[in-house]
């Protein structure tokens, strides 16, 4: 879960959420005992389900609407970022998005204030992997 949220409580809790409203369905629906731990397939199903990022929208829908305010090309840096999940360098970032070379250092220094993005051995990438995700659904 971890990997999916960052740590970031509104996912945690979400994710959380999910899995326990899954696993009363499933018991309650059945009548069937099962195991209290959880299994990465039941995490992976609780974030595969088509309205998970429906219920996250306020989070998702939050950080996208603040990367809309301030430096300029916040978002066109996310969408960038979004399909590289091993991240992008600034020269990558820089040639994929077309934002001048003092605009792009100032919006991903507004991003990583946020805690969006982060640089890890040169490369950029979003913090939030669900966060990611959520990005590459946008049209």
């Amino acid at each position: 879960m971890y990997a999916l949220t960052h740590g970031q409580p509104y996912l945690v809790q979400l994710v959380g959420f999910q899995l326990v409203r899954r696993y009363n369905d499933e018991v309650f629906n059945t009548g069937r005992a099962r195991d209290y731990i959880f299994k990465i397939e039941e995490v992976d199903a609780v974030v595969n389900d088509p309205e998970f990022f429906q219920r996250g929208r306020y989070y998702f829908d939050g950080v996208w609407g603040q990367a809309a305010r301030g430096a300029a090309g916040q978002q066109a840096i996310l969408r960038a970022i979004a399909r590289s999940p091993e991240g992008l360098s600034f020269e990558a970032l820089s040639q994929g998005t077309n934002i001048e070379i003092a605009h792009l250092q100032e919006a991903l220094n507004t991003l990583k204030r946020h805690d969006v993005v982060e640089e890890i051995e040169g490369r950029w990438s979003i913090i939030v992997e669900l966060f990611r995700r959520w990005v590459l659904q946008l049209a």
